[in-house]
């Protein structure tokens, strides 16, 4: 009928949407692995005193502070998305703990402890996206295995002998969707807790479904009666 969606069309979306996360975070993540780099290899000396009527014009033209920030402008916003609408890379300042902002607005030169707090922090940030991506890898796997399911159901359902079909096998269709649904409302309570932003709320927001799993999933288990002949 012209303007029915297919069951699987929610899973093809979300696959978008994840793909074009995840690739943004690989930017991301290669970009502060470039930064962290570059931070390594510049020149570092101990801090000295510094009096106070001359300590903003030194910060101003000491290299040493001023190179974190043409470094990071340099590596990490050239990612290609900078520009757009949704980015989430953060300005250098935001990028530093309040601790090493306030080193940093103090420091002469680039001190070896500051070296290595800026490059914690960048460190810190590299990490959240190699966990970020993790994440997406896993959604994509669950995405998969719905599909495998749904799948399997579809294709009974589509045959022309679906009505004489075994019953056995469709009884464990029905089982696996099942399985599949509680394990996916298990997974979404757990992120639903974390501090972390769910994958839902960050990939699928402009998504015509709330999930696309439990949808496919119920969409599928909808055949069941009409495969079968029977009520659920």
């Amino acid at each position: 009928m012209p303007g029915t969606t297919h069951p699987l069309e929610p899973l093809d979306a979300a696959r978008g949407r994840l793909r074009i996360r995840r690739r943004r975070l690989v930017d991301e993540r290669d970009a502060f692995d470039r930064f962290c780099c570059r931070v390594e290899t510049l020149p570092t000396s101990e801090a000295v005193d510094v009096p106070d009527a001359v300590l903003a014009v030194t910060t101003r033209t000491e290299r040493g502070p001023s190179a974190l920030r043409t470094a990071y402008d340099e590596t990490v916003t050239t990612v290609p998305h900078i520009d757009d609408a949704d980015a989430s890379v953060p300005t250098f300042d935001d990028l530093l703990t309040r601790t090493t902002r306030a080193e940093l607005r103090r420091a002469a030169r680039l001190t070896p402890g500051l070296q290595a707090a800026v490059l914690d922090d960048a460190t810190a940030a590299h990490e959240r996206r190699v966990d970020r991506i993790g994440a997406i890898d896993a959604e994509l796997a669950t995405l998969d295995r719905t599909e495998a399911v749904a799948r399997d159901l579809l294709a009974i359902e589509s045959s022309a002998d679906a009505a004489t079909d075994d019953g056995a096998r469709l009884a464990s269709l029905d089982r696996r969707c099942r399985r599949h649904a509680a394990r996916r409302r298990a997974t979404l309570a757990n992120r639903e807790d974390a501090a972390a932003p769910t994958l839902s709320a960050d990939c699928y927001a402009a998504l015509d479904v709330e999930d696309p799993v439990l949808s496919v999933l119920e969409a599928v288990r909808d055949l069941l009666p009409r495969v079968t002949g029977r009520a659920d």
